[in-house]
């Protein structure tokens, strides 16, 4: 909702979006049952290797040709070879810490405390863009923004009550 009057929306790329939002939360399931026998940086480690064998050859295959004929040329025309390599390898690297420090907080909740999280940190996102960059936004755009915001309210105060009750259970009526 809070994208869908964005300029650059289209329908492939919000089922996209879907299909990648389920896949994280199905990731972080599996890797929390996976961490009883492994740490998470172990984990990690397996999952990249995985990504890599699953998504390498498709990637190869699909978009190679045209990455070797337009992409790789085109961007070194532009901004040196000396510049690509090193925004290619601080992208890389950035993207890497991200994912390792994603799986470490993973370890240390739940799995859909983690999804909330998640959930949060696009609402961030978007607010940086609104203040860092001048986006506008739409009456829709707000209201969805804020729906995701208050959904992590809500789940944080149900959580932390939970919480505080099973530190301080009620006893219980004779």
């Amino acid at each position: 909702m809070a994208s869908l009057t964005e300029l650059s929306f289209n329908w492939l790329g919000f089922i996209s979006a879907m299909i990648s939002n389920i896949s994280f939360t199905y990731r972080s399931i599996y890797s929390k049952k996976a961490m009883t026998d492994m740490d998470s940086t172990n984990l990690y480690a397996y999952i990249s290797i995985i990504a890599l064998v699953f998504c390498l050859p498709p990637a190869i295959i699909l978009e190679g040709p045209q990455l070797l004929k337009y992409g790789f040329n085109d961007a070194i025309a532009k901004v040196g070879l000396t510049k690509f390599l090193s925004d290619l390898f601080w992208v890389g690297m950035f993207y890497h810490l991200y994912n390792q420090l994603a799986t470490n907080t993973l370890e240390r909740v739940a799995p859909l405390t983690h999804a909330v999280g998640n959930v949060l940190k696009r609402v961030f996102v978007i607010g940086f863009s609104i203040v860092v960059f001048g986006n506008k936004i739409s009456t829709q755009t707000a209201i969805g923004t804020s729906i995701a915001i208050a959904g992590v309210a809500i789940y944080s105060l149900i959580k932390a009550k939970i919480e505080e009750e099973k530190r301080n259970p009620k006893p219980k009526a004779a």
